[in-house]
């Protein structure tokens, strides 16, 4: 059986509430011999509600309701049934009114979702790293409190070239034994305040706020013994060769660092 949300059920009960009042008010004119031309004004009033304001669809109902009036004069319709086409005009104008509401309530909470999807694969599976979008984020994010507070942060790219082939070369598990491993290294060797990214398939990348470029060195010196001394699955030892490139970016070069940052990648990707 099919669960409906209630905002679901919402829309459903308006959509169907509009078709009746619709229906009953279009019967109405044609039962009195009113024009058939004026039942425009419904699809008229639901488009201008949901497409342009709120508020139009208000306007539209006194603008027909001062036209009906001031044309009743030529028609023999009794005060009551006027009264009741006037009423149920009214009623589509609000219908029309909750549903604008509840469609943008539904996209709101779909935009909601999509940032919440968005949040979620910005993390990279197999490793648990923030993924490149989450870089370039936190990077603009790290670029404004410097321009705030001042001070300098490094930013730091390891590559390891095996990881292309890596799998194909040595099989799944150990291809997954390494990233375990290289990954649980790299939260050892960093801060907690350090932020690590996997923005290519072979290349990590490490932010390090407040920090200079030596300091940030001692860090590439303990990821590369780490590298050199990895051992495989069955123990036998792997040398894992690593390329290192650093950024430093201070208050003066903050904008020109970051665009060498981004072209960095670039190239690195079209290797």
């Amino acid at each position: 059986m099919r669960h409906w949300s209630a905002m679901s059920l919402q829309l459903i009960a308006l959509i169907v509430g509009s078709l009746i009042v619709s229906t009953l008010l279009s019967s109405l004119l044609m039962m009195n011999n009113l024009p058939v031309w004026w039942m425009i004004c419904i699809p008229v009033l639901y488009l201008s509600t949901l497409l342009v304001h709120r508020a139009s669809g208000v306007l539209i109902t006194l603008g027909f309701g001062a036209y009906f009036l001031i044309m009743m004069s030529g028609y023999t319709i009794p005060v009551l049934k006027q009264f009741i086409i006037l009423l149920l005009l009214t009623m589509l104008t609000n219908l029309a009114y909750l549903l604008q509401v509840i469609l943008f309530r539904s996209q709101f909470a779909l935009n909601v979702a999509e940032a919440r999807v968005s949040q979620l694969i910005a993390v990279d599976p197999e490793t648990g790293f923030d993924n490149r979008n989450r870089f370039f984020m936190d990077l603009e994010a790290e670029r404004d409190r410097l321009i705030r507070s001042g001070g300098t942060f490094v930013v730091t790219f390891i590559s390891l070239p095996l990881l292309n082939d890596f799998e194909k070369r040595y099989g799944l598990s150990e291809y997954e034994w390494f990233l375990d491993y290289f990954s649980d290294e790299l939260h050892e060797a960093t801060r907690r305040t350090d932020k690590k990214y996997r923005v290519a398939t072979d290349t990590f990348a490490i932010l390090f706020p407040q920090t200079s470029l030596e300091k940030a060195q001692i860090v590439h010196e303990r990821i590369k013994q780490l590298l050199h001394g990895y051992s495989r699955l069955d123990g036998e030892p792997l040398t894992i060769d690593c390329l290192d490139k650093s950024f430093e970016v201070t208050l003066e070069n903050s904008f020109m660092s970051l665009d060498e940052i981004r072209i960095y990648l670039i190239e690195d990707e079209k290797k």
